[in-house]
C-alpha cells in the first residue's frame, strides 16, 4: 500500500499567513520569524518521517507512563490525527501505544539517528 504524501491544509497555510501579517504589523518580525522557522522545522521532521524507508523508530524524551525517557519506539502510524506510537517495553504485559497530536510530540518523543537502524 502506497502511503500518502504529507499534505498541509490550505486553511493551515493561511492562518499561518494571516497570523504572520498581524505579527509583523504589531511590529513583531523576530516572533514572526520564530513561528515560521518553527513551522518550518516540523514540516522537516513530517517529511523526514514520511521519507524514511521501512520502520521509523523514534525515542522517548521523558518519562511517559510506564514509558522510560530514551525508550525506543515504532511510529505505526502517522496522518493529520498525529502520529501513533508503539513502545518495546521489555516485559510489559501489555502493548503501550500512545498517540502524540501534530502540536505537542516535540516535548515528548525525537526521531531517531538515520544511522541508528544499522545494528
Amino acid at each position: 500500500m502506497e502511503r500518502e504524501a504529507p499534505k498541509v491544509k490550505l486553511d493551515t497555510v493561511i492562518k499561518l499567513c494571516t497570523e504572520g501579517i498581524e505579527m509583523l504589523s504589531q511590529g513583531k518580525v523576530q516572533e514572526t520569524i520564530n513561528g515560521l522557522m518553527h513551522t518550518l522545522e516540523m514540516a522537516r521532521q513530517m517529511l523526514a518521517v514520511h521519507n524514511a524507508r521501512g520502520e521509523v523508530w523514534i525515542r522517548a524524551r521523558v518519562k511517559l507512563g510506564d514509558v522510560e525517557p530514551g525508550t525506543r519506539g515504532r511510529l505505526i502510524r502517522n496522518d493529520e490525527s498525529g502520529m501513533l506510537v508503539h513502545w518495546v517495553v521489555p516485559g510489559s504485559p501489555r502493548p503501550l501505544v500512545d498517540l502524540f497530536l501534530r502540536d505537542q510530540f516535540q516535548d515528548y518523543i525525537e526521531l531517531e539517528g538515520q544511522c541508528d537502524h544499522h545494528h
